[in-house]
């Protein structure tokens, strides 16, 4: 139990982490796409401010997504969930978060194997080296798994009638 309870944890500790970063990021976006139309308006425009841009929302938009899937927060389609008896309703939440934790892990191992072929490809403007971007995939879909983990872990406590975690 003690580890059930050490996994609810760092699931709830890594979404308020991924909170702070992800304002973080769309602050820094803000600040960025702001200088970039003063820079526009008064001098010359900034070379690397839409790249800069793109890819932190590239960054934040994988991994605001653990933080959706944490509070399930996406759009779904619940009548067939609507219906059920509770005890169907845990089995099938239990079966949707395996399935999406599986999807998260296949997604994460091809990101790995996308992110070791054009790793050395550098961005045109910033000249960054494109493994820091291709990096979220395998990041934002490893934390939505982990978050995913956590889910079918609850679900299956609240299907036998245990306390949650």
């Amino acid at each position: 139990m003690i580890i059930v309870h050490g996994i609810h944890k760092l699931s709830d500790i890594l979404d308020k982490i991924m909170e702070v970063v992800i304002v973080f990021m769309l602050g820094a976006m803000v600040v960025i796409t702001g200088a970039q139309i003063v820079c526009r308006i008064f001098f010359t425009s900034l070379a690397w401010s839409e790249e800069a841009t793109r890819y932190l929302l590239i960054w934040s938009t994988l991994l605001g997504a653990g933080c959706v899937y944490k509070h399930a927060g996406h759009i779904s389609i619940s009548i067939v969930q609507d219906i059920l008896p509770d005890k169907a309703k845990d089995v099938l939440q239990i079966v949707i978060h395996g399935l999406c934790g599986f999807l998260f892990v296949l997604i994460m191992y091809y990101g790995i194997q996308y992110f070791g072929r054009q790793g050395k490809q550098l961005s045109p403007a910033m000249r960054l080296p494109m493994r820091y971007i291709y990096t979220c995939i395998p990041i934002g879909c490893g934390i939505m798994a982990f978050h995913a983990l956590d889910a079918v872990i609850q679900s299956f406590l609240h299907l036998l009638g245990k306390e949650e975690a």
